[in-house]
């Protein structure tokens, strides 16, 4: 209730001074950026290149009265960001996939989340630092990120430090799983359940994956880590609500829209929809970006980067162990 009360105050203060449009089609130019250079190459993540655009924009001006314009705009277009997200969330029927594919994808996604978790907590990190990272390197990278930000309410450094550190770990991954799989004489539906199952975000995969041309087989079997994020945002608004099983509004229009769109809406419709949502949700993230301090992610130190590695490093050992012994 009191996210849908702000939502409505934020509405009613729509821009009205030449301040307001400014920033907003400033915020709208780092998204659409964003997106334009991911269309260029799908290894870009839109998401973390509109928050880094925002970052640098907001240090570069310096200028705290157009961060509090910022700062404003956020609680209208978060709600509706996420909830356009969802039509970006395809629910897969698992019927298509082997059982030894989808008990591996799954057990993996969750070794390596609750590895970065155990390991997060170990090195002393705040619970939503911790959980941020354990989403984003388990579940769908730095989307699961920012769908869940708003459920945990993290500090807005380690908002932005968890969506840089889960780029890095997933660009190294993109680096290094060619190679591996050469060296571990690795056949294309294993790299496929490798790429699929353990790497962070779909460009990544896509991009990697297509070296072997099973790119297909491998977005199909990311996907089942992809929709974990419904029942994972489910669960993170009931524990972390102010008032018993409570859900907010927004992850509701989120999870309604992923599984109308996975069932229901016309796959035309859908693919129009995507880069909308995809914009949105971008635009949002530069409106983050633009009200981060870069000294305050600096002293995040770290501690964070370790675990993030370190955990996605225990669900490769798993799935490299399944792969050698011939499970798949």
């Amino acid at each position: 209730m009191r996210e849908t009360v702000k939502l409505i105050e934020v509405a009613r203060e729509l821009p009205v001074s030449r301040k307001d449009v400014q920033m907003l089609l400033l915020l709208l130019f780092c998204g659409l950026f964003a997106y334009l250079a991911n269309l260029a190459d799908p290894a870009l993540e839109p998401l973390f290149l509109a928050l880094t655009f925002g970052i640098i924009a907001g240090n570069l001006q310096k200028d705290e009265n157009k961060k509090m314009i910022a700062e404003k705009y956020i609680p209208l277009l978060l709600p509706v960001g996420i909830t356009l997200y969802g039509v970006n969330i395809n629910i897969p029927y698992l019927g298509e996939f082997l059982p030894e594919v989808v008990a591996a994808t799954l057990i993996s996604a969750t070794l390596i989340f609750l590895a970065v978790f155990w390991i997060s907590t170990r090195l002393k990190l705040s619970r939503q630092m911790s959980i941020l990272l354990a989403c984003g390197s388990g579940i769908c990278g730095v989307s699961a990120i920012a769908i869940i930000s708003p459920l945990i309410k993290p500090k807005k450094e380690e908002f932005s430090a968890a969506i840089m550190i889960i780029t890095a770990v997933g660009l190294t991954g993109a680096i290094i799983y060619p190679a591996l799989a050469l060296l571990s004489n690795m056949s294309p539906d294993e790299f496929a359940v490798l790429s699929g199952a353990t790497l962070h975000q779909t460009g990544i995969v896509k991009i990697s994956s297509q070296l072997f041309g099973i790119e297909e087989e491998a977005l199909a079997i990311k996907g089942i880590r992809i929709a974990m994020i419904a029942l994972v945002v489910l669960i993170l608004s009931i524990l972390y609500s102010e008032s018993r099983f409570y859900v907010p509004w927004y992850i509701v229009s989120f999870l309604g829209m992923a599984l109308f769109s996975s069932t229901y809406l016309p796959g035309e419709i859908v693919q129009t929809l995507r880069p909308l949502a995809t914009l949105m949700f971008a635009t949002t993230l530069a409106a983050i970006g633009y009200t981060v301090s870069v000294g305050r992610v600096k002293r995040v130190g770290v501690k964070p980067l370790i675990a993030a590695y370190a955990g996605w490093m225990v669900g490769v050992a798993f799935m490299m162990l399944l792969i050698g012994g011939r499970v798949l």
